[in-house]
């Protein structure tokens, strides 16, 4: 599957959302530089990538060092206890819901993932610049859809 820039840049957000720190264990690696043998930060998404009415939906993103990551992905129990202690049951409902829809944005995927890509490098430098001013909480950010 193809990674896009929207792709890359709603990474970014989802990890500086929980300033770069573990949903699951709490091990913290800035900017993705492994604190303990692989334990790199990265984004999970609870619904895979192939559903694309949710692939680019900040709720469907958890933050999660690889080792927690691998655990998930090997374990849906897990990944559903995490996942509904970060957003809630309601949320999954809603992502499940969500993600057979059909879903054709006016202009084509590429014009889509472009535009994307545009508004999550927006959100990741507003919530870069709310770091540089002492924020060290976790910081939402808007998605585009």
């Amino acid at each position: 599957m193809i990674i896009t820039q929207a792709d890359k840049y709603l990474s970014k957000c989802v990890r500086e959302r929980n300033n770069w720190q573990c949903e699951m264990c709490g091990i913290i690696s800035e900017d993705g530089r492994a604190t303990c043998g692989d334990r790199s930060i990265h984004q999970s998404h609870y619904i895979g990538r192939k559903y694309k009415a949710t692939r680019y939906m900040p709720e469907n993103s958890l933050c999660l060092c690889a080792r927690c990551h691998a655990e998930v992905e090997e374990n849906p129990h897990a990944h559903n206890k995490i996942y509904h202690k970060v957003f809630g049951e309601g949320m999954a409902e809603i992502l499940n819901e969500k993600k057979h829809q059909a879903y054709k944005p006016i202009g084509g995927w590429k014009t889509f993932e472009k535009d994307a890509a545009k508004h999550y490098r927006q959100q990741l430098k507003q919530m870069r610049d709310k770091r540089l001013k002492g924020d060290l909480g976790r910081i939402e950010f808007e998605g585009f859809q």
